[in-house]
């Protein structure tokens, strides 16, 4: 258990830098602040916060019946970045002249060099467009949207956060809770079917057809058990490196 608590709070801290400089801001807060509500905020409540992250029961139990990410997120309440913040104004309120300026360099410096560049993660890109999204989530919206008229769309699980901040006139069959189903070993079964390797046509389209959707889109790059016409769908057209499947079914008659 001590090397998953071990694991997760490296994980949070990076490279380590930034923490250990708010660990000296908490320690000069510690030495100089005098006000009660401050001390509560930027002392007492993070210590509280850190003896349940590193008790073992609590992540045990958040282990067993929760999951990783509602363990990893408790050091999110410890307010790290306003406590910096404050430590770094208040001390250059307590200097005069070059000092000031000195210190406020430093502490630039201490921050840019003990931080990282977001686009290093591969859960960040540089954006695409001026949505700020993937640019496939909009060549497929606008080629698929008719106006005036809501239609159903099965997106692969990398779109499910996207569409509807693009457009409320595409609803899906299931949307972003899918991604927390999965920790809960539950998966929708269009899903399930769209994310496998190899989707199978009758399940798929099946359950696609029954539950009223309009396309359903697939990486073109997977092969498909079975054919999508024997179920009412045909392939309709290929937009950034996915295919678009289209209900023979659908009326888009206003």
């Amino acid at each position: 258990m001590w090397d998953y608590i071990v694991n997760h709070f490296t994980e949070y801290i990076g490279t380590g830098l930034i923490f250990i400089y708010y660990l000296a801001c908490v320690i000069r807060m510690f030495v100089t602040e005098r006000r009660k509500e401050y001390r509560i905020l930027f002392i007492y409540m993070p210590a509280v916060v850190l003896l349940l992250f590193f008790n073992p029961l609590v992540a045990k139990m958040l282990k067993t019946y929760a999951d990783d990410t509602i363990y990893y997120r408790i050091m999110w309440l410890i307010p790290v970045s306003v406590t910096i913040a404050y430590t770094v104004v208040d001390l250059c309120c307590s200097l005069k002249g070059k000092s000031r300026i000195l210190a406020l360099l430093l502490s630039a410096v201490l921050l840019i060099v003990g931080g990282r560049l977001v686009y290093f993660d591969n859960e960040y890109s540089v954006a695409e467009n001026e949505y700020h999204m993937p640019q496939p989530v909009v060549d497929i919206c606008d080629e698929l949207v008719v106006p005036g008229r809501e239609i159903m769309v099965a997106f692969p699980t990398e779109m499910l956060v996207y569409v509807r901040q693009y457009t409320p006139m595409i609803v899906m069959p299931y949307g972003y809770e899918e991604l927390k189903y999965l920790y809960l070993k539950y998966d929708d079964p269009i899903h399930a079917q769209i994310r496998a390797e190899e989707p199978d046509a009758q399940i798929l389209f099946t359950e696609a057809g029954n539950r009223g959707c309009h396309y359903v889109v697939i990486d073109e790059n997977k092969s498909i058990e079975g054919n999508p016409e024997n179920y009412g769908f045909y392939e309709y057209i290929h937009v950034d490196g996915y295919v678009i499947y289209r209900n023979s079914a659908a009326n888009f008659d206003v």
